[in-house]
């Protein structure tokens, strides 16, 4: 073997230089994400009881507004609506074809774990 330069003498075929480690093999993990939301929004209503407090805090928030599961499921409908009428001829199309796939990907496996509606006093 002959050394070409640029190394330290004798550690151009050093096995335990940087630069001739193996990269570690790529090995496949699952991770849970947990995600914590708010929202507040003001809502009309004449369904309360004596004290003026809400009679059901979920159902008129969800009469008008989309929990983050159908907000989701929305985002999925549409990019997959889109993606039926993209013309994949051109490389913007492609792009635009294979973004959109992905969005559709990122809308799978989504679970709500917990939810909570309470009245808020400003």
């Amino acid at each position: 073997m002959r050394e070409s330069g640029y190394y330290p003498p004798g550690a151009e075929f050093d096995p335990n230089a940087p630069w001739n480690e193996r990269e570690p093999e790529e090995k496949e993990y699952d991770i849970e994400a947990t995600f914590d939301l708010r929202r507040t929004d003001a809502v009309l209503t004449t369904d309360y009881d004596g004290d003026g407090n809400l009679t059901d805090p979920r159902q008129e928030w969800k009469r008008n507004h989309m929990t983050p599961l159908e907000l989701i499921a929305e985002c999925k409908r549409l990019a997959t609506s889109m993606l039926d009428s993209i013309d994949d001829t051109t490389r913007m199309g492609k792009g635009a074809r294979r973004h959109l796939s992905h969005v559709i990907e990122e809308c799978e496996g989504w679970e709500n774990t917990y939810d909570e509606f309470n009245q808020v006093d400003l």
